[in-house]
């Protein structure tokens, strides 16, 4: 996924921090439709399932979405889960 020796820097963000982030446009890599549209009803903006393999390079800024707990191997959530579930994001920004 990176491409380049770099620094990482990850801050913990929320809703309206991601909202302004990605209002001029972004690429989704969001590969499954539950998550694609929790996040989607999340940011109140489309959010497309894009299940595609990235590499990021210095001054890509990547949003991750991230669940706060494990899941039993092979489960698949519904939506209704998902909204369930705790959940943070944060801006990883590659310099």
């Amino acid at each position: 996924m990176i491409s380049a020796p770099t620094t990482i820097k990850v801050l913990e963000a929320n809703t309206e921090n991601v909202k302004d982030i990605i209002k001029d446009g972004f690429v989704s890599a969001v590969g499954h439709e539950a998550t694609a549209q929790v996040i989607t009803t999340k940011l109140n903006i489309p959010v497309q399932v894009n299940r595609i393999n990235i590499k990021l390079v210095p001054g890509d800024v990547l949003i991750v979405f991230q669940l706060l707990s494990r899941l039993p191997e092979g489960k698949i959530l519904s939506q209704d889960e998902l909204r369930q579930m705790a959940a943070k994001w944060y801006v990883v920004t590659l310099q």
